[in-house]
């Protein structure tokens, strides 16, 4: 090496030790920033598929979420729509009418289309006290569990499959259809010229050898889907159980891996508020996007309905997004709670104002209690409390129109204001100066 090089190389500045501390700060911020993305993007996730798991794929959540849905006038109406033509169906009722007129009066044939109309508003008042029963209710839920563990046993490729037909997943009516015809036992005996109609006894695990059974006894040939609601199509199956089995996976993964996320992120931040800030913030615009994400599939899935099912439809859509309103909305408040604390608290100079602030209203409403001297901070309050009981009614209606809250919330955020108002009042009239002839009323 030359004389020169080694001359280049002595005077070169050695490495400092804040060269390395700025590496290491950049590193870790680095580090944090890609971490708090992590945890956002993880719970933006985790909150759809943890209610899907919760509500759709639990039978028991599931049950309890369709139970009340035949309460309603508009699925009461569907139903028994629905029930009353199986019923017509199952019974053949105008072609019976028909041939019944054809033969034994002719020219009244005219007749069994009126007829059938008037029959169809007396089955329909029968189906509609059934509906009403709780046998109806009984019934409605085995339905429609039997339908959830059809669907689910679908996609997990268990064995064998219960209700599926032509790679259907179906509600099963049968054992509603069977109650109903047992309702209008009479007329249908009297269509039957005078037979009597034998029902067979139908649970909600049978589909195909109920429907055999009920063509007997009635004497129709019902078609294969006769008492069929199909509430699932497996056309593409191997697909979706592959999806169904990562997508149970993912959703216990996500939200392992979200708090795990949040946790390391919180480690790495130099600035731990700011993190926490940009979490939270972040996860309530979230938050609001699937909520209107939500209502907008609401939306979508009523206008591809028919127009008759449209009112039904949209029951049993806002049934089964309740809880997901209601949970998004919990963890919104919760969000948004933590955003405003970590505000309030920070080192921020309008933060630091705002908390003198409150502790100069504090000590002018213990002061007035205590019937102390008036201090500066109770003089500002009484000179500005008519803006400041506005200001405070205005933040609370706020608060109640934005959040979902429970009827325990509600309380604490109207006590809340309630004694702030209590408080800015007091202070007011405390300190509120005499009116004009004061001094010649007292005197």
């Amino acid at each position: 090496m030359s004389d020169q090089a080694l001359d280049k190389s002595a005077s070169a500045p050695a490495p400092s030790a804040d060269d390395g501390g700025k590496s290491r700060h950049r590193t870790r911020r680095t580090v944090a920033a890609i971490l708090t993305v992590l945890t956002v993007v993880s719970l933006t996730a985790d909150v759809p598929g943890a209610w899907v798991r919760r509500t759709v794929f639990n039978t028991d959540r599931y049950a309890a979420t369709v139970a009340p849905l035949p309460q309603d006038p508009a699925v009461q109406e569907y139903l028994a729509r629905t029930i009353t033509t199986q019923v017509f169906l199952a019974l053949d009722v105008q072609s019976r009418l028909e041939t019944t007129l054809s033969t034994a009066a002719p020219k009244l044939e005219f007749l069994a289309g009126p007829i059938t109309n008037a029959v169809q508003g007396y089955v329909t008042q029968q189906v509609q006290k059934l509906i009403a029963s709780d046998t109806f209710q009984k019934l409605w839920v085995d339905a429609n569990r039997l339908a959830q563990q059809g669907i689910v046993t679908v996609l997990n490729g268990d064995g064998a499959i219960v209700n599926v037909v032509d790679g259907k997943v179906s509600l099963n009516l049968l054992p509603i259809i069977n109650q109903a015809l047992s309702q209008v036992s009479g007329f249908a005996s009297n269509l039957l010229g005078g037979r009597t109609i034998d029902l067979p006894t139908i649970t909600a695990d049978q589909a195909q050898v109920a429907i055999a059974a009920l063509s007997a006894a009635t004497g129709v040939d019902l078609p294969s889907n006769f008492g069929q609601v199909v509430v699932f199509d497996a056309s593409n199956l191997s697909a979706l159980q592959t999806l169904f089995a990562y997508f149970n996976r993912l959703v216990i993964s996500l939200a392992i891996l979200s708090l795990l996320f949040f946790a390391a992120a919180m480690w790495a931040s130099l600035r731990r508020r700011r993190t926490l800030l940009q979490v939270m913030a972040s996860w309530a615009v979230i938050l609001v996007i699937e909520r209107r994400g939500a209502l907008a599939l609401a939306d979508h899935l009523v206008a591809k309905a028919k127009p008759e099912n449209q009112a039904a439809m949209r029951v049993v859509v806002d049934q089964f997004q309740a809880s997901l309103r209601h949970y998004t909305g919990l963890l919104l408040a919760v969000s948004l709670i933590v955003v405003v604390v970590a505000l309030l608290t920070g080192p921020y100079s309008w933060a630091v104002k705002f908390r003198n602030w409150i502790r100069s209203l504090i000590g002018a409403v213990a002061g007035v209690a205590r019937g102390a001297d008036a201090t500066e901070g109770a003089v500002w309050v009484a000179a500005h409390s008519e803006g400041l009981m506005i200001a405070g009614a205005v933040v609370g209606a706020a608060i109640m129109w934005v959040l979902s809250l429970s009827v325990a919330g509600f309380l604490m955020v109207a006590a809340i204001l309630g004694l702030f108002e209590v408080g800015v009042y007091r202070v007011a009239a405390a300190l509120k100066p005499p009116g004009p002839g004061a001094d010649e009323v007292a005197g």
